[in-house]
């Protein structure tokens, strides 16, 4: 469920006239619609089609310059309300970071509390209503004098609905800078009822965004609690209790040191073991960026860290030549080695899904014998990647070694239980996906 969408499609519907009852007194405004409009959609008989400047006086900011030689930080400053006290989605403004001397006043504008804002440059178009008195730069416009058409909530659902911000984006496009002029602002048609219904409208509104924001902190738990069910199945799993377990026990009981302490218990018939006794770990590398025939028209799949985005590796974001292979400590890993990551972004993990190399930042495991599938090893690697992250070092980048890796412990059941586990597991997160992809 898209609830960002679900409150557009709300919107649209306020300003097609279909959320409430529609008026039985007629907006006196349909004068105002010239002969050459084309609505693009129809509203009610009581609706009219107007101008915002129509219906409300539209004034810019303004800045004194330069702004450094008018902030202050004594109390009797006056706010200086900038769009980065503004939250994207939000809908008020309730305080300033910044104030500046009265002395700034001849080169500003001060509004009061209460006023609708409108920002004008870069994310613009972007509409507020104003809790604090203050000062307003040029990035704004105020919206001022609407009281007898409009209420000032309803203006707001208004001009954050698609239809006004398309409006709005169709204006501004062309120039260099997209912004909105007071101009191009005045001229933009909006639908507007009689004053009763908009009462009705953004009380509508206010109602049904209400439960929908309850939706979404549901969602979100929901989404929190799939994670936490997630983790628990692995853990589950690593500790042999998610399937029944094997009666052909491992033949690596013995190489569990006489020192080493089990974080918890295992089954008689697993083992705990190092990565490195039962994997070759290695690590890719990067060709020089200067040489051009290390990269031009390459053919082979270099991996990043940004590249490590699923389960699974289907394709690569940058591409290594032979030559750049053969000059750098860059390797092919086969399909079907399992990706680890030991720099910056620690332990996140994957299998690839073609024959590809990475670059240094990402070790590729592959099996010394036959006793182990790769798709346990995923999982119990997704287990450990909280003490992966624990141990990393570095004080600009955590990282780990190969040495640190290979000196891991995980416990390792027979092959037969192995199996019977990762069936498990993707059965019970296919079924906690389909949920997931289902909000």
């Amino acid at each position: 469920m898209n609830t960002k969408h679900l409150k557009a499609r709300i919107l649209d519907l306020a300003l097609q006239g279909k959320l409430v009852e529609n008026s039985r007194i007629p907006n006196d405004l349909n004068s105002r619609i010239p002969s050459d409009f084309n609505p693009p959609f129809k509203i009610p008989n009581s609706w009219a089609w107007v101008k915002l400047g129509d219906i409300c006086e539209i004034i810019r900011g303004g800045s004194p310059r330069p702004i450094k030689e008018f902030l202050t930080t004594k109390n009797n400053g006056l706010n200086w309300i900038k769009i980065s006290d503004s939250d994207i989605g939000g809908k008020y403004i309730i305080s300033a970071k910044e104030k500046i001397i009265k002395e700034g006043l001849s080169k500003t504008r001060f509004i009061k509390s209460g006023s609708l804002l409108l920002t004008n440059s870069m994310s613009f178009g972007r509409p507020y209503i104003l809790k604090i008195d203050g000062c307003i730069h040029d990035g704004w416009l105020v919206l001022n004098n609407f009281e007898k058409f409009a209420y000032i909530n309803f203006l707001y659902f208004l001009i954050s609905s698609d239809f006004i911000q398309k409006s709005f984006r169709f204006s501004a496009s062309g120039s260099t800078v997209n912004n909105l002029t007071t101009d191009k602002v005045k001229t933009t048609y909006i639908p507007l009822p009689p004053k009763d219904e908009q009462e009705r409208i953004v009380k509508k509104i206010d109602e049904l965004f209400s439960q929908i924001d309850i939706l979404e902190t549901s969602k979100q738990n929901l989404l929190k609690n799939i994670k936490h069910t997630k983790a628990r199945i692995l853990d589950l799993a690593l500790q042999g209790k998610l399937v029944e377990n094997s009666r052909i026990p491992t033949d690596l009981n013995s190489r569990i040191p006489s020192d080493f302490n089990p974080p918890f218990e295992i089954p008689n018939s697993w083992a705990w073991v190092k990565l490195g006794d039962i994997c070759e770990i290695s690590s890719g590398g990067t060709p020089s960026r200067n040489e051009a025939e290390f990269w031009e028209n390459g053919t082979i799949p270099w991996l990043k860290i940004a590249d490590i985005k699923d389960d699974y590796v289907n394709s690569s974001s940058e591409f290594i030549t032979q030559k750049g292979l053969e000059n750098s400590s860059a390797k092919i890993f086969k399909k079907g080695t399992l990706l680890f990551t030991i720099f910056a972004t620690l332990g996140e993990v994957a299998i690839l899904n073609i024959d590809a190399s990475t670059n240094q930042a990402i070790v590729g495991l592959t099996p010394k014998k036959d006793n182990y599938i790769t798709k346990f090893i995923f999982f119990a690697l997704k287990n450990i990647k909280n003490s992966v992250n624990l141990i990393g070092r570095g004080a600009t980048q955590k990282n780990i070694n190969q040495t640190i890796l290979k000196n891991f412990y995980i416990p390792l059941p027979p092959l037969d239980e192995q199996e019977k586990i990762v069936k498990k597991i993707d059965e019970l997160f296919e079924i906690l996906e389909v949920i997931e992809n289902s909000l």
